[in-house]
């Protein structure tokens, strides 16, 4: 194995040589301004093009091309340092390090120099300013309005304050102890819709969640049907929405449905379908709190049937149950997961998801309409 581990060093330095050569050209090239007659941007571009490598060894290039340090080239075309240690070792003596510095970085691992460096690099009022302006939110929609991806750009003092409210949030819906509780990265999104939620619809923690928004669902018969709901159903801005956010909008929203038929438009009457405020405060006023077992959260309590309105099931305080937002709206309509009907009133526990039947909802029955509310 020592061997092996010696051939692996005595390879290494072989590279270190070898590159050592290719900074002494590039230093050449740089000087008599090669990549901008050849129309690149810069002499990392220039590299990556074409030596064919990532921009990420062409910048350690590009580094040691520039670098005045005569330790740091003598070092590489000695060998005695990897490519990767000479680059750090040149952007933290550019980061204006002094002597003591530099030879502290000698005695740690790579990773630490490039943190050593980002330290101690310089941030003019320019720089700061700079990173203010560049501040933006963008999210971009897939095709079919289904899914959507971001990114942001904020100066790091706004980050840190943005990041520290965000996962306050989490820790506030999903229980921090919790082994099994979702990745960090999805409870942060759990967390910013909760936020918006507070914004639109402010909730107080001794009366039940007010209702979501007013939802205009636009409903393609032909397409529904023959797919269960899993196509051909939009939102008035065209959001695409499957079988479970549809079961979600019918049990906590106002819905409008408009049934888009061969002969026509249809606007499908579901005020009928409604739970009556009076339950809803009946059953706050029973459950007290979010009765998924072991949950003792207050959060955006809702109402929730235990057999879905598409299975036949009332509107009856029996068929109710309270639950927090992280439950209801997670853990059933997004994860798919149901009550189970056996369980404890008390102590709901959950069973594996499966795929509810969404039509009979949408277009309901005089026989499985419940009656308005008095």
């Amino acid at each position: 194995i020592d061997s092996m581990e010696q051939e692996l060093i005595r390879l290494e330095g072989l590279i270190s040589r070898v590159r050592a050569r290719q900074v002494e050209i590039l230093s050449a090239i740089d000087r008599l301004q090669v990549p901008y007659w050849d129309g690149t941007r810069s002499l990392k571009e220039w590299i990556s093009g074409r030596l064919d490598i990532q921009p990420r060894n062409a910048s350690d290039l590009a580094t040691l091309a520039k670098t005045q340090s005569p330790t740091i080239r003598h070092s590489l075309r000695a060998g005695v340092v990897s490519v990767d240690r000479a680059a750090a070792t040149a952007r933290l003596e550019n980061s204006g390090a002094d002597q003591q510095l530099l030879d502290q970085a000698d005695g740690v691992a790579v990773a630490q120099v490039h943190q050593l460096a980002a330290r101690h690099h310089r941030t003019t009022p320019v720089d700061e300013t700079t990173a203010f302006r560049m501040r933006r939110l963008w999210f971009q929609p897939n095709l079919g309005n289904t899914v959507a991806t971001g990114t942001f750009t904020m100066t790091g003092t706004d980050m840190e304050l943005v990041l520290d409210a965000i996962d306050q949030r989490a820790d506030a819906i999903i229980d921090p102890y919790d082994p099994h509780r979702p990745r960090l990265e999805q409870r942060r999104i759990d967390a910013l819709v909760s936020m918006a939620l507070d914004t639109i619809t402010p909730q107080d923690s001794t009366a039940v969640a007010p209702r979501r928004l007013k939802a205009h669902i636009f409903v393609d018969a032909g397409t529904s049907s023959h797919t269960n709901g899993e196509a051909g159903s939009t939102t008035r801005s065209g959001i695409k929405v499957g079988p479970n956010t549809l079961q979600e909008i019918l049990c906590i929203g106002e819905t409008q449905t408009t049934l888009v038929a061969t002969d026509g438009l249809k606007v499908v009457p579901t005020n009928g379908d409604r739970l009556p405020q009076r339950t809803r405060d009946y059953v706050f006023y029973r459950d007290r709190a979010c009765t998924a077992d072991g949950c003792t959260s207050r959060y955006r309590l809702e109402p929730h049937h235990v057999q879905a309105r598409s299975h036949g099931g009332s509107h009856e305080p029996d068929n109710l149950t309270l639950l927090c937002w992280f439950h209801h709206h997670v853990v059933i309509h997004q994860e798919g997961f149901h009550i189970d009907p056996h369980s404890p009133p008390c102590r709901r526990r959950f069973l594996p998801p499966v795929l509810p039947p969404v039509l009979p909802t949408l277009f309901p029955t005089e026989a499985n309409r419940a009656p308005p509310p008095a």
